[in-house]
């Protein structure tokens, strides 16, 4: 009896727990310190969950590189930039990517990351950005074995998401010349090409 007793408190106390109590997340409008759309971010994120959180560094005010890590519980999605003018482009080891005449790679472990021209301007004197996004979505299957490939699990999320954010911080925050001229759609991963070893 005491431990049919015991274990009714312990199933009411895990089913009541305020700390794990799910409900559904409403993303804000705009993540990342106001940054970047929620739109693309959504899909990559649980849709119920405790709470919405960020973390962000050089999303305030502009850096020479900055990270937002979004996430609801132990999901989360990472965006990143890095200044990277005077430096020598090196290639990210992976499959190759592109958005309009911004070129990257998609990485082993499930990140896509971009170099995008960015001219001097008023407010930066960025020449070239480069900018990378990743989830836990896709990571979690690489951790657990699965390879990379068109039918990934949010892969075409995470796409989708990475392109939104290029446009976002290059357009309106960055205000590079020439990113108005950056295609609308997700990133394009280019299979039939070589991955850089």
């Amino acid at each position: 009896m005491a431990i049919a007793i015991l274990a009714a408190v312990g199933l009411w106390w895990t089913t009541t727990d305020s700390s794990t109590s799910r409900h559904a997340i409403k993303l804000p409008e705009r993540i990342c310190d106001h940054r970047i759309s929620r739109d693309t971010a959504a899909p990559l994120l649980p849709s119920k969950g405790s709470k919405y959180e960020e973390e962000t560094f050089g999303f305030k005010e502009l850096s020479s590189s900055g990270t937002c890590e979004a996430r609801v519980d132990d999901e989360q999605i990472y965006i990143g930039y890095t200044d990277v003018s005077g430096s020598k482009r090196i290639d990210v080891k992976g499959i190759p990517v592109s958005l309009g005449s911004a070129r990257g790679s998609l990485s082993d472990e499930g990140s896509i990351n971009l170099y995008v021209d960015c001219a001097s301007t008023s407010k930066t004197t960025a020449q070239r950005l480069l900018i990378g996004a990743d989830a836990t979505l896709i990571g979690n299957q690489i951790d657990a074995g699965k390879d990379l490939n068109m039918s990934t699990k949010g892969l075409r999320s995470l796409a989708e998401f990475t392109a939104q954010a290029v446009r976002d911080l290059t357009q309106k925050w960055f205000k590079c010349p020439g990113a108005d001229k950056l295609p609308d759609g997700p990133v394009t991963i280019h299979w039939d090409k070589p991955a850089v070893p």
